[in-house]
């Protein structure tokens, strides 16, 4: 489980920034180079946080968003303080931004105190703290408990009107339930429970399993409440965040319950993983370490990060690249050096570097001896080719807004090939790394639902070059099987199979718009034509949205699948029906959408009476559903995720 403290992980703003003068008056920002006047404003700068510094534009996103949280805890701290210690009116009207003004009417009072419930409701403020005179003392009045239903209500009519808006796609696409599972700073085992399908992602519940982890019939009762609530039908996986789930021991009571629902680990997780095991290869950690101790040295040296962007001719050149996942981190780093071999060797070997005084220290003389081995340099080309195709996927996996479980069965074949082809077909080198890849494949990431969606998607059935083995056809027939109790709709679906192999009937046009891509312009008939602009107005109705007075078309190459189905399918509707909800599955797990965990950390709580239990429930309900609405919208725009910072003890100038 992942570990976190208050919310934000262990991370010192000093990492971040370089003091240009003894008192630490003068700080550089390592991501950007602004100067800015001290540690505690260069926060408030990668923070993203507007006042008397500008925000960072270069800061990874995951680095912004960890700084602002400690921020806007800390102003929660604050505002607590401040009922014991009320300040004269003109600062609170200074520290409320202008939400009350002296002279105003009292007939705006109401308005004013909607305005701070619904800032108390955004930040998991208690209410009941507008009860106190300094409270009322700063903000001119109080939230009344008809006042806190009315603001609640509100946003949870205009939340829950939107969730029922995708819950009615269930009963079509089918949905995934995600775990979110972390271990707080109290050491507390909790957990988030979201849905996943086509039309968006929904936030149900949160839990505190610290007192049962390890009660099967517990856990087991939790995660059957969770199924229900999604509606038992329509959930046709459960996936979990990480290997180490604490769910994993209810799995075979689930199955015995509900055959039709399948498990999952993330994909990028399971990939994370792969990464970590080719990492602790001898050679191959030899050589990160190797790696990691040059990109520190450079970059933890002023004069030698100068010379260093000198030779490279950038000035904002680093060795250091952020990443979507910590694991691929140390191969980043290496792919990064190896990028750079020629300015480092002649760095390395030129009279700027013997006149500098970094050459004389032990750490210089080590860096330089690194750099001018070529027994380095043939290890480091070699970890890279291992990794390379790994990395690329899972990045594209954990970045993109709609990871298919159409595709994954597929590209991991893909990747042992490219490894393959890196050593040269060298058995010797490449079958310890698909060793390692079939052993986190078979034992925590391979689904049959994997086989039989690799089998529907069209992309693959109807390529030359696809393959139909034993563990394909028996993962068809087992999702088959599980997915659809009724035998005389099994017979069915083997049936109208058959057409889908043979391309018959309707399916023979979706088999021409397949090869459509690879035909020559001039050979491509106007029937196919046609059929190819009646896809893409199915396509365009589906995914274009309305936004600010024009129209943006959202297309997902991933998504093409279920909606091939869609269009070419209706002739053989049992079989159409089990390939939209299949293939209308994620293959990766909550963590691309980094959920603010520090939100389910304050408002869990099992001390509490039904009423407040109730009331924190209702607005974790509303804030996490509009955050994952923003993180959607986010992720459409910017078609990536979120990076991670710097290892400890790294600066990333």
């Amino acid at each position: 489980m992942t570990r976190s403290s208050g919310g934000v992980a262990s991370v010192s703003i000093h990492e971040y920034g370089v003091s240009l003068d003894d008192r630490k008056r003068r700080v550089q920002c390592k991501f950007c180079d602004k100067v800015v006047g001290g540690f505690y404003r260069l926060k408030f700068h990668i923070g993203g946080v507007r006042g008397d510094v500008a925000p960072c534009e270069a800061a990874p996103l995951n680095v912004r968003d960890q700084f602002r949280r400690q921020i806007l805890e800390a102003k929660d701290k604050s505002l607590a303080q401040e009922f014991d210690h009320p300040r004269n009116d003109q600062s609170a009207a200074a520290w409320t931004g202008g939400l009350l003004v002296e002279g105003e009417a009292a007939e705006s009072e109401t308005s004013v105190s909607k305005e701070v419930a619904e800032y108390l409701l955004e930040t998991g403020i208690n209410v009941r703290l507008s009860d106190s005179p300094q409270f009322q003392g700063i903000f001119g009045g109080t939230v009344s408990d008809e006042l806190e239903v009315e603001v609640v209500e509100e946003r949870i009519k205009d939340v829950q009107e939107k969730v029922e808006k995708i819950r009615k796609t269930w009963a079509s696409s089918g949905c995934t339930i995600l775990m979110d599972e972390w271990v707080d700073g109290n050491d507390r085992c909790l957990v988030n429970f979201l849905v996943d399908c086509p039309d968006g992602l929904v936030y149900l519940r949160s839990a505190d399993i610290t007192d049962v982890a390890g009660d099967t019939v517990a856990l087991q009762n939790l995660l059957e409440g969770v199924i229900e609530e999604a509606g038992q039908q329509n959930v046709v996986q459960v996936m979990t965040c990480s290997v180490t789930s604490w769910m994993f021991p209810v799995i075979k009571q689930i199955r015995r319950s509900h055959m039709h629902i399948f498990w999952a680990v993330s994909a990028s997780d399971c990939m994370g993983l792969m990464l970590e095991k080719i990492a602790a290869v001898n050679d191959i950690r030899r050589v990160l370490d190797e790696a990691t101790s040059l990109v520190r040295f450079v970059h933890n040296n002023a004069a030698v990060l100068e010379m260093f962007r000198d030779f490279t001719g950038s000035e904002r050149e680093n060795l250091f690249k952020p990443a979507k996942m910590r694991p691929a981190i140390p191969f980043l780093i290496l792919e990064s050096i190896l990028s750079c071999k020629d300015e480092l060797k002649e760095m390395f070997t030129s009279l700027d570097w013997k006149s500098c005084s970094w050459s004389k220290t032990v750490e210089g003389k080590k860096a330089a001896g690194l750099v001018k081995s070529s027994s380095f340099w043939k290890r480091a080309g070699m970890a890279s080719k291992a990794t390379t195709a790994l990395i690329r996927v899972a990045d594209k996996i954990s970045s993109g807004n709609k990871p298919s479980i159409g595709f994954i069965y597929e590209t991991m074949d893909q990747i042992k090939e490219a490894i393959e082809h890196e050593f040269r077909n060298s058995n010797s080198r490449y079958m310890p790394l698909w060793e390692l890849i079939d052993e986190i494949w078979n034992d925590f990431l391979h689904s049959p639902l994997h086989a039989a969606a690799y089998y529907l998607n069209p992309t693959f059935f109807y390529d030359r070059n696809f393959h139909l083995d034993t563990e394909v056809s028996s993962g068809f027939q087992c999702s088959v099987i599980r997915m659809e109790n009724d035998q005389r709709v099994q017979y069915l679906i083997n049936k109208q199979a058959t057409q889908y192999c043979r391309a018959d009937g309707d399916f023979e046009n979706g088999y021409a718009e397949d090869e459509i891509k690879n035909a020559h312009p001039g050979k491509v008939s106007s029937f196919k034509i046609l059929g190819k602009l009646f896809l893409a107005f199915i396509i365009w109705s589906r995914y274009h949205v309305i936004e600010q007075g024009y129209i943006k078309l959202v297309f997902y190459v991933t998504s093409m699948a279920d909606l091939w189905w869609s269009v070419y399918g209706n002739r053989c509707p049992e079989l159409q029906k089990l390939a939209i909800r299949i293939l209308s599955q994620t293959c990766d797990g909550s963590g691309r959408f980094s959920l603010d965990r520090s939100l389910a950390e304050k408002m869990v709580c099992k001390d509490l009476n039904q009423p407040e239990q109730n009331r924190r429930r209702d607005q974790m309900f509303v804030r996490y559903n509009l955050q994952l609405e923003e993180a959607n919208k986010n992720k459409r725009k910017a078609g990536g995720g979120i990076d991670v910072g710097a290892p400890p003890g790294f600066r990333s100038n």
